[in-house]
């Protein structure tokens, strides 16, 4: 706070005073320069204390002296995950992220900059299960390549991978190479120099150290390399080869609804959690095949009917977790969606689409097809203009579809015209659960060889909404670790919502994660994929931070404003 210049008479009883108060310290105030200009505060021991730096204003009079302004003005800089100023001048690092910075003062209309580094070269033992020994990977230690037996391998995640800056947690894991029991994981770029040293075949990256990684990374990829050895002082050090992973921002922190055998229930997590929660229902009773309409309020699902193979549809004001539409009248349920305004709903029962009111639950009719034609797994464009469905000749059941065709569509002054086919199905072609990108150009679907239930060559697929050559999405669909891999059933996919250059894909999977789940159940996971990339635009996929991995999770639901639903 600056001060200025009153001067004023105070008169009492015929005495007159003058009093001055200070001067302004501002006035005349021409220059301002902050020193240092450029300086770089380098982190060693992310432990408290903070690493800080003191910085000065020095302001250039108009009668050419110089004086100290530091008190004097506000201290700011661009990127608050590097740290923070007090109002003295002292930055004081957040030991959460590395990087580059612009510092500013500023004071009565003047501005001065400065360029700030903040470089992280630090060393992590796992408290957890921390290496045998100390020094096990000492400069002085000869280094071997390429040793087919003692080399590590990282196996998750996948070279390439892009994650959310905003994502709860990472577990590295490796395999270890025989005879070896420490291991040491590096994460580097130009201004980060992470180590981490531990004694187990996984590391999990969490709270601040996540943050670290995401927020240092940049939009360049982040180098990782693994290296072991044994506990024997005379035994090498053991290099394989690096890989690289990405952070991204463009995502948001929206919660994901998936299905949970663990409850027979719906979950609500997210890609910033690492645990979620049940949302539906409270009891016991199985709810499934849920639709989540466009705004994020409502859901609608199949609530078990008492028979395990028929269930009844039942919406959910998400807010307050109350029904609106209750399953009782009846109304077979298999696949939904919400109309864009989400007035309507398209639910298909055993291959018939009827419409409902999305708010009373009264029918509105079936939608009309061809003879001897069915359809399910419906999905609403973005625009509320068209449908795009299953569509095949043998009847399908809520559980599965055989021989189908990926057609659409297109709803005109109210009517629904006839099916327009984009990918066409037969009993070795099996296309199914269709779903429109956020801007409705691409829809994304499952080609599978066999009927869908269970398909182990289920994969993701892309087409353009108006028609032309699938493209698979190789790299998503098969990338597990440094290998690719067929038979991973991949299936039920849903967009993300579009909040930058990147979109996201969440769906169900049988492969790998890792050393923690080798063989086991269907898992949820993401990838992310470049709209504007030539060929396949996808990356390998990344698991799910918030899942129960000891359980079968599917059928991944992501809310938010852009979000087409299943």
């Amino acid at each position: 706070m600056t001060r200025a210049i009153f001067a004023f008479l105070l008169s009492f009883a015929g005495c007159t005073e003058t009093i001055r108060l200070d001067h302004d310290p501002l006035d005349n105030l021409l220059e301002l320069h902050i020193v240092p200009d450029s300086a770089s505060v380098e982190i060693t021991d992310l432990a408290p204390p903070h690493h800080t730096l003191q910085y000065e204003a020095i302001g250039l009079f108009s009668d050419g002296s110089k004086r100290n302004l530091t008190n004097l003005v506000t201290w700011a800089i661009d990127r608050d995950a590097l740290g923070a100023f007090d109002e003295r001048g002292l930055f004081v690092a957040s030991h959460a992220a590395a990087g580059h910075a612009t510092v500013a003062a500023r004071v009565r209309g003047l501005q001065a900059t400065g360029a700030l580094r903040v470089l992280v070269d630090a060393t992590i033992i796992d408290a957890t299960f921390p290496p045998p020994g100390a020094n096990l990977f000492a400069a002085t230690k000869p280094v071997v390549t390429g040793d087919p037996t003692h080399t590590p391998e990282l196996i998750y995640p996948s070279d390439g991978t892009i994650l959310p800056t905003l994502i709860a947690s990472t577990l590295f894991q490796l395999e270890r190479g025989i005879g070896n029991d420490a291991f040491r994981i590096s994460f580097d770029n130009e201004v980060l120099h992470l180590r981490v040293e531990t004694g187990a075949d996984r590391w999990r990256a969490d709270g601040d150290i996540q943050r670290l990684l995401a927020s240092s990374a940049g939009p360049d990829p982040l180098r990782v390399s693994i290296e072991a050895t044994a506990s024997m002082a005379s035994d090498p050090i053991y290099a394989g080869a690096p890989t690289a992973i990405t952070f991204s921002a463009d995502m948001t922190d929206v919660p994901l609804y998936y299905w949970s055998s663990a409850t027979n229930g719906i979950m609500r997590g997210g890609i910033d959690r690492t645990s979620a929660s049940k949302l539906y229902p409270s009891s016991g009773t199985c709810v499934g095949c849920h639709a989540l309409s466009r705004n994020g309020t409502a859901l609608a699902l199949g609530v078990d009917s008492g028979t395990a193979v028929t269930f009844q549809l039942e919406t959910l004001d998400v807010v307050t977790q109350q029904p609106k539409i209750v399953a009782s009248p009846a109304r077979p349920m298999g696949w939904a969606a919400y109309s864009p305004d989400g007035t309507r709903l398209v639910v298909a029962n055993d291959g018939v689409l009827t419409q409902y009111d999305a708010n009373t639950g009264a029918s509105l009719g079936t939608i009309p097809l061809p003879a001897m034609r069915f359809a399910t797994h419906p999905d609403w464009s973005p625009d509320g203009r068209s449908l795009a469905v299953a569509l095949t000749a043998q009847q399908p059941t809520n559980m599965d579809v055989r021989a189908a065709s990926i057609a659409v569509l297109t709803l005109t002054n109210g009517t629904w015209g006839a099916p327009q086919m984009l990918v066409t199905g037969s009993n070795t072609n099996n296309n199914y659960f269709p779903r429109w990108s956020p801007d409705g150009s691409v829809i994304a679907y499952v080609h599978a060889t066999t009927a869908s239930r269970g398909a182990a060559s289920a994969e993701l697929t892309l087409i353009p909404a108006t028609g032309g050559t699938p493209q698979p999405l190789a790299i998503a669909n098969r990338r597990v670790g440094a290998t690719d891999l067929a038979d991973l059933a991949n299936t039920m996919p849903t967009w993300g919502p579009r909040v930058g250059a990147r979109l996201w894909l969440a769906f169900a999977s049988a492969r790998p994660y890792g050393k923690v789940v080798t063989g086991g159940p269907s898992q949820i996971w993401i990838t992310s994929l470049d709209p504007a990339a030539p060929g396949d635009p996808s990356t390998p996929a990344f698991w799910l931070p918030c899942q129960d991995v000891t359980v079968l999770n599917n059928n991944p639901v992501w809310a938010g404003a852009e979000v087409t639903t299943l």
